[in-house]
């Protein structure tokens, strides 16, 4: 293969990575979409129970605020736990005390 052939074939593989890159190989066809005719969207804005609408937002938003506050809130916590726990003795004492409950949690189980 010559080197000017080497080149055209370089030029055309770069020429369609860029293509490709740049999403232009795949484009929608806005000109032959379906349109909605504006009088039927007025109606349709006319339909709409606007308190509803407010209602159901309401009910997102405070959704969206309960869970908010409460990963803010996990979060806290789990620094806080992180912290206490940091210090090894401290760390050690819980472990005892935890092996000793459960133990007896244990004990009381297998006796019924």
């Amino acid at each position: 293969m010559s080197a000017f052939e080497d080149a055209v074939k370089t030029a055309a593989e770069k020429s369609v990575l860029k293509i490709i890159a740049e999403g232009g190989w795949v484009q929608p066809d806005y000109a032959n979409r379906f349109k909605l005719p504006p009088e039927m969207l007025a109606d349709i804005w006319k339909m709409v129970d606007q308190e509803k609408v407010k209602a159901l937002m309401a009910k997102r938003l405070e959704q969206e605020l309960a869970d908010r506050v409460m990963n803010h809130l996990a979060a806290e916590i789990a620094t806080d736990i992180k912290q206490i726990l940091s210090v090894t003795e401290r760390r050690e004492a819980l472990r005892s005390v935890a092996r000793k409950h459960m133990d007896e949690i244990l004990k009381a189980g297998i006796n019924p």
